[in-house]
C-alpha cells in the first residue's frame, strides 16, 4: 500500500523540485521543520507593487512526498496574491487535520 503513494507522478515532482535554492535579497523568508520526521523547507519571496510574489525559491531537505508537494507549490507561487497564499494555507489546514473538502481555489493542482 505504501508503494501506491510513490507514484511516478509524485516521484517526477519530487525529483523535480523548481525554484530551488535560495534568493539573494528576499522581502520575506520563512522556514518550517516537521517534527515527526525532520523534513525542512525554507522558502523565499519578493513581492511586486501588486502584492503578488515576483521572485521565489525554495529549499527543501524532505521525503519523496515532501519534495512532491514543495514542487507543486514552486510550480504556481510566482504571481499568487498574498490573499491566494493564506486561503490556500486555511483550505489546506482543513482539510488535512478536519476532513474537509479541499477548494481548488488559486492553486487547483495542489488538491486531490
Amino acid at each position: 500500500m505504501i508503494d501506491d503513494l510513490y507514484s511516478k507522478r509524485v516521484l517526477s515532482l519530487a525529483a523535480n523540485l523548481p525554484h530551488s535554492g535560495r534568493l539573494e535579497f528576499p522581502f520575506g523568508t520563512g522556514e518550517q521543520v516537521a517534527k515527526l520526521c525532520g523534513s525542512r523547507a525554507i522558502v523565499d519571496v519578493r513581492l511586486g507593487r501588486d502584492a503578488r510574489i515576483s521572485d521565489f525559491a525554495q529549499d527543501v531537505k524532505a521525503c519523496a512526498l515532501g519534495q512532491a508537494a514543495a514542487s507543486l507549490i514552486g510550480e504556481v507561487a510566482i504571481g499568487a496574491s498574498l490573499e491566494e497564499v493564506r486561503q490556500a494555507r486555511d483550505d489546506m489546514l482543513l482539510m488535512l487535520k478536519h476532513g474537509e473538502k479541499a477548494r481548488r481555489g488559486a492553486f487547483p493542482d495542489c488538491v486531490p
